[in-house]
C-alpha cells in the first residue's frame, strides 16, 4: 500500500526543468506549458485564448497555521517553511540520491501522508494547476481535480487543489497547496487513500496550513 501511495505523488509531483510540456485541459484543448510560467493554446485562435485559471474563486475564509504546529521544517531551496504538529506527525528528509521531495511526512495515528516539492524556476499559478492534472492523470488515467480554489493562508495567495484518482483498483484522494515568487516554486501534497480520506481529511488540511513564507 505506501509503494503504491508513494508512486502516485512521485508521478502528480511536476518538474519543470524540462522546457515546454504538450498538455491537454479538461475540455480536450491542447496547450503548450512553458517553463517560465507561460502558457499558450496549442491553435492560438482568439477563441482559444481563455485562461481557466480566471474562473477559480477566492475562498473568503483565511487559513492560518495550528498553535500546535510548533516545528518548522524548512526548505533549502526556496525560502518556504512548513509548521508540523510533532506530536501527530514524522518526518524525514530526501536520500542521498535525490534532491526532491525535499521532506517527506506521516501521520502517525494513520494512513496520511505528504511531501514537501520545491524548484527554483519560478511559474505561474495558473500553469501549476493544468500540470499538477496532467502529472496526476499519468498516474491515474481517470484523475480529475474535484475542488480549485485560490486560498490566503497565513497571508500569502495560495492555490488549493483537491483531486482523486484510482491507481491498480485503490481509489486515492490528494489535496496541495502550491505557491510560486521570485525564489521558486512550492507543491504541498497531502494525501491518502479515498477510504481513509473522511477519516484523515481533517489533519491533513490542518499540516497544509502550517505553509509559511520565510522572509
Amino acid at each position: 500500500m505506501n509503494k503504491l501511495i508513494l508512486l502516485f505523488l512521485f508521478l502528480i509531483a511536476f518538474n519543470v526543468s524540462k522546457g515546454q510540456v504538450n498538455a491537454l485541459t479538461e475540455d480536450g484543448r491542447q496547450v503548450i506549458l512553458f517553463n517560465n510560467g507561460t502558457w499558450k493554446y496549442h491553435n492560438d485562435s482568439t477563441l482559444n485564448k481563455k485562461n481557466h485559471a480566471d474562473s477559480i474563486k477566492i475562498n473568503p475564509v483565511k487559513f492560518s497555521k495550528s498553535t500546535s504546529s510548533t516545528f518548522l521544517a524548512k526548505s533549502n531551496t526556496v525560502n518556504i517553511g512548513v509548521f508540523i504538529d510533532p506530536d501527530k506527525w514524522t518526518l524525514k528528509t530526501h536520500n542521498e540520491n535525490e534532491s526532491n521531495p525535499e521532506y517527506r511526512f506521516s501521520l502517525k495515528s494513520g494512513d496520511g501522508y505528504a511531501m514537501l516539492e520545491t524548484e527554483k524556476t519560478p511559474i505561474g499559478l495558473d500553469v501549476m494547476r493544468n500540470i499538477a492534472l496532467i502529472n496526476a492523470q499519468k498516474a491515474a488515467i481517470d484523475a480529475k481535480i474535484t475542488t480549485q480554489e485560490y486560498r490566503i493562508v497565513n497571508n500569502k495567495k495560495i492555490l488549493f487543489l483537491e483531486m482523486s484518482g484510482t491507481i491498480q483498483g485503490i481509489k486515492f484522494k490528494y489535496m496541495g497547496y502550491y505557491f510560486s515568487n521570485e525564489k521558486g516554486t512550492t507543491q504541498l501534497l497531502s494525501y491518502t487513500t479515498e477510504a481513509m480520506y473522511n477519516e484523515a481529511n481533517k489533519e491533513l488540511e490542518t499540516f497544509l496550513n502550517g505553509l509559511v513564507v520565510i522572509d
